[in-house]
């Protein structure tokens, strides 16, 4: 249920950013009023951040965005401030500076799970996944060489696809030795085969086909992707971003299970465990 409701809320509150800040800067543009500046400072920074994501490409942020949220909040100081009888305008600059507040502090966090299979030393449990040709493999078949995984929810999320970007350009370092870089996502194979058609590095993708490996896992994020995206051809259920290293024995050397979709390990540090 709290997924369902992180799921509508993140496509209400950047809806809402996105046409409170253009309604503001039309204003602005006929007249200039302090409160109207609030209500367009109160707005935009959510926007803009996700459109940074987006049209920029970032693998991570800071966990509490204090530069976004002290903006937002100026903002709707400054409509306070000057408030003039308008009180849509006053409903507006608030409104958008509580949805900010809730990005951060409850939509970007996940519920802490039960991970104990996937501590250093555990063996990888085993789970399904198919290639892109539609052949069925087993967790298994990763044994004899080092894995790097990273388990990504979609070509629709700009932070995964950054990260698999920032992991192509370290391809060379990570790879040393015959490692395994194995991408997989819950997408279909059209989509993982569009975004394996834009790297020219020999990463493995994987489907994982009915979320089996991250219910396996214990990352599988039920009604994860936000409300609209079903439209692209994406599943509602998504899996939680996550890295895992295993050593030529299928042993787990490294598992990241991040509680905050935007704070993502650097490749630095996997190459610091594949090759230290």
């Amino acid at each position: 249920m709290q997924n369902l409701s992180k799921s509508i809320f993140i496509g209400v509150v950047i809806t809402l950013s996105l046409l409170v800040s253009i309604y503001a800067v039309q204003q602005l543009t006929v007249s200039f009023s302090w409160e109207m500046v609030g209500v367009l400072l109160a707005s935009a920074p959510l926007s803009a951040v996700v459109g940074y994501f987006f049209i920029v490409g970032r693998v991570r942020t800071s966990s509490n965005l204090w530069i976004m949220l002290v903006l937002s909040s100026l903002g709707s100081s400054l409509a306070i401030y000057n408030y003039a009888q308008n009180t849509g305008l006053l409903s507006l600059a608030l409104t958008s500076t509580i949805g900010h507040w809730i990005y951060v502090f409850w939509y970007s966090r996940f519920k802490q799970r039960d991970h104990s299979q996937l501590t250093k030393g555990a063996n990888l449990p085993n789970f399904p996944l198919t290639t892109l040709d539609g052949t069925l493999i087993n967790s298994a078949d990763f044994s004899g060489r080092k894995t790097l995984m990273i388990f990504y929810r979609g070509n629709w999320c700009p932070l995964c696809t950054t990260q698999i970007k920032e992991i192509a350009a370290s391809y060379q370092q990570l790879a040393k030795g015959g490692v395994r870089i194995a991408l997989i996502s819950p997408q279909s194979q059209n989509h993982s085969t569009k975004l394996a058609s834009k790297f020219d590095v020999p990463f493995d993708f994987y489907v994982d086909t009915n979320n089996a490996a991250a219910k396996a896992l214990n990352i599988f994020a039920e009604n994860g992707l936000p409300t609209g995206l079903q439209v692209l051809g994406y599943d509602s259920d998504t899996v939680m971003p996550t890295v895992i290293i295993t050593d030529e024995t299928n042993k787990i050397l490294f598992a990241d299970l991040t509680d905050n979709y935007r704070v993502r390990p650097e490749p630095a540090t996997f190459e610091a465990i594949l090759h230290g």
